[in-house]
């Protein structure tokens, strides 16, 4: 994959899981160190292609002829394993470059993980790499392994696990220790996967090429991953879109939230841009699931092998337990699914069914009369099913032998009657055959099974999310906006020096985005005349690209009458300016129509290291100087997303209107976001920043009162 395009050669990473040969250098016969793990492994499982191992001081390993060197072997090479000292690498590289082989595994440690010394060791490892058209996994991690094939390119006790079927999870880590042991707890939890990457330094391959390449594996439905920091924006939302054409969600633990912090800057855009709130928003705005615990990865898994996507956020729950339900139901709620109360003839069948003592709201309390009465279930969930407006249904059930073959044949039954997603929560504490046999069958039949009910309901909450994502990423294929910018203005952004409000307002106005009307005034002779021409009240301000906080200098005067107020205020700018700032350049003073009435509103853009440009909004006043209730999403961004980013802020209700205020036009402000996104597309190579504050949005139109560019 191309750093700059995005475009991915998925051929070239083939031979790390598809080798028809695999040489191991270093390889060791103790099956207990790292070098001798995996040719252990690799013929424990059955590997289907050639082996050589490579190690001068023996001539046979595991009944396997053992070669001096790389070059001794004979034939072609696909894939070498290195697990030597770091002082013996390059060699070794050096000799795979040689033998033409076409995809390394490099265990070592002792590069860039260690410091200045290290990184310059690493750096001439890239530049082997990208020489020869050799790919490497590594250095310094725990390798790969692809259960499809018994390739076991890997040191790490996963190795030795028992493959899980169906293999659907496909998982690339950025931390190996970890990384194992999410694979192992993901296994103990019944999830297979079908691929397992473990990146380590990634001196040439990275995490979002195995991201992308698993994507395309027919086994692979399901794609995780632990990541710490993307080295390349670009490759990860190919690759996220990937996802989304093929149907295949992506779920990623993202670490770091707090760490960081927000990145010293010029505007406000920036100060509030820390490095996870656009991590953040790149994961909403793509489709891919952000999780924070293990269980959120296995519950999404088996909740997802059903194959059903739910149509909307309605959520029907049934339950033994009227605690666990409404437990369940404020989980439901607190991560946006709707719990609506039962009506109609949904709500007659509940009743008809449940002991006067039950609850035919929603949740459902089946109460402990199921116990005795197991085809109870049966009937409410039939009647919760054919209730069209319900899109998916939580199940919390208890088996006990007596029940259970009862319990399995109607959750089968209504199962396969449906295409709406079920999950069912069993509580079991019998160690009953008849019950473990109840519920094999219900796995059997496709019925996804969990053993904790808030996991499910969070399984299920990701998959709405997630299944909206998908019906929205269909709209904006047919959305395509084109905004093509008034000619002129090339020269104005390009030029060498900073750019003041007026100069800034001009090149938005060329992208059709609506400004204030206004002039610039070198004299206060001028200044009247234009506060004339514009129409009184009229608001004036300095005009210099060096003094960007422009209230700070005592260069903003608002609200001015008459010719003489005019005068004065043009006099007393220009003195509080210099004394300011005496080495500022002074343009003049910018006379500007006052507005009145409307919403104050904050548009701007910054341009992140990994994602490039990325487009901010909020409102003015406390909600972004004291709250931070601003949104974020990476250009460029589709009408859909500028939507998104509108409702997405806690002050939302603000601009659908309070008290009496009238609507703020929301497409008026959708049609600046748009605009904006593209400007700083367009020019990502110039533009380090912008601020459009305020944004003054009216019931009818909006108008850029301010506005700052920062250039790169």
């Amino acid at each position: 994959m191309d750093k700059k395009t995005g475009s991915c050669d998925l051929s070239s990473l083939d031979a790390f899981f598809k080798p028809s040969s695999i040489a191991l250098i270093g390889v060791s016969k103790d099956i207990r160190r790292p070098s001798g793990r995996s040719l252990n492994a690799l013929l424990k499982w059955n590997y289907p292609g050639k082996l050589y191992p490579i190690n001068p001081n023996h001539t046979e390993i595991h009944d396997l002829p053992c070669y001096p060197a790389l070059p001794d072997v004979p034939g072609e090479v696909d894939m070498v394993i290195i697990s030597v000292p770091a002082p013996a690498v390059m060699a070794a590289l050096e000799q795979c470059a040689q033998k033409k082989v076409k995809a390394v595994v490099l265990f070592t440690s002792g590069f860039a993980e260690i410091g200045a010394e290290g990184k310059a060791l690493q750096d001439e490892i890239t530049r082997l790499s990208q020489k020869n058209n050799l790919r490497i996994l590594g250095p310094n991690c725990v390798g790969l392994v692809n259960l499809s094939n018994a390739v076991m390119a890997s040191f790490a006790n996963i190795v030795d696990l028992k493959p899980v079927y169906p293999m659907t999870l496909g998982f690339v880590t950025q931390s190996g220790a970890f990384g194992t042991l999410i694979f192992a707890h993901a296994v103990a939890a019944g999830v297979g996967f079908s691929s397992f990457v473990s990146v380590g330094n990634e001196a040439d391959t990275e995490f979002a090429d195995f991201l992308y390449y698993l994507l395309t594996t027919e086994k692979t439905k399901v794609v995780g991953g632990y990541l710490e920091g993307a080295k390349n924006g670009v490759k990860l939302r190919k690759a996220a879109k990937e996802a989304l054409k093929l149907k295949k969600p992506i779920l990623i633990m993202k670490v770091g939230r707090t760490g960081a912090g927000a990145r010293a800057a010029s505007s406000h855009t920036g100060s509030l841009a820390g490095d996870d709130k656009i991590y953040d928003a790149f994961f909403r705005q793509m489709g891919i699931i952000r999780i924070e615990t293990l269980a959120e990865l296995t519950s999404f898994v088996i909740v997802h092998r059903g194959g059903r996507l739910p149509q909307g956020n309605n959520i029907g729950i049934l339950s033994i337990s009227g605690g666990a339900g409404v437990l369940m139901a404020d989980k439901c709620e607190a991560l946006g699914l709707n719990v609506p109360e039962f009506t109609g003839e949904t709500r007659r069948a509940l009743e008809k069914y449940l002991p006067s003592f039950g609850s035919a709201k929603n949740p459902v309390d089946l109460t402990a009369a199921a116990v005795a009465q197991p085809e109870m279930l049966g009937k409410c969930l039939r009647a919760l099913v054919a209730d069209e407006n319900i899109h998916m249904v939580s199940v919390a059930m208890g088996f006990m032998p007596h029940s259970a073959p009862v319990l399995a044949h109607d959750l089968i039954e209504i199962y396969r009657s449906t295409t709406k997603p079920i999950a069912l929560t069993t509580y079991n504490i019998s160690e009953s055959e008849i019950v473990a046999k109840a519920i094999k069958s219900i796995e059997e039949a496709g019925m996804p099974v969990l053993r904790d009910h808030l996991h499910s309901v969070h399984a299920l909450a990701n998959l709405a999310w997630y299944a909206g994502k998908l019906r929205r990423f269909a709209e904006i294929k047919t959305q395509r906006q084109v905004i093509s910018p008034k000619p002129g203005i090339e020269k104005l952004i390009k030029k060498p020096t900073a750019l003041s409000e007026y100069e800034a307002k001009k090149i938005l106005a060329a992208y059709g985005i609506p400004v204030t009307r206004e002039k610039l005034a070198k004299t206060a002779d001028q200044a009247i005349k234009l506060a004339r021409k514009i129409g009184y009240p009229v608001a004036m301000k300095i005009s210099s690209a060096q003094i960007m906080h422009k209230t700070e200098a005592g260069g903003i005067l608002l609200d001015i009458k008459t010719d003489a107020q005019v005068r004065a205020a043009f006099k007393k700018i220009i003195a509080s300016a210099k004394k300011y700032m005496p080495q500022a350049d002074i343009q003049g003073v910018l006379v500007q129509e006052m507005l009145a009435g409307g919403t104050e509103a904050i548009v701007g853009t910054i341009d992140d290291p990994v994602f490039g440009p990325c487009v901010m909004f909020g409102l003015g006043g406390v909600f972004v100087e004291a709250l931070k209730d601003v949104s974020f999403r990476v250009a460029p961004v589709s009408r859909a997303d500028a939507e998104e980013m509108v409702r997405e802020i806690k002050g939302y209700s603000v601009l659908r209107g309070l008290r009496g205020k009238p609507p703020a036009d929301m497409e008026a402000l959708i049609d600046v976001i748009l605009k904006v996104s593209r400007l700083a597309y367009d020019h990502k190579n110039i533009i380090k920043e912008m601020d459009i504050n305020p944004l003054i949005i009216f019931e009818k139109g909006a108008k850029v009162a301010d506005a700052l560019i920062i250039k790169k």
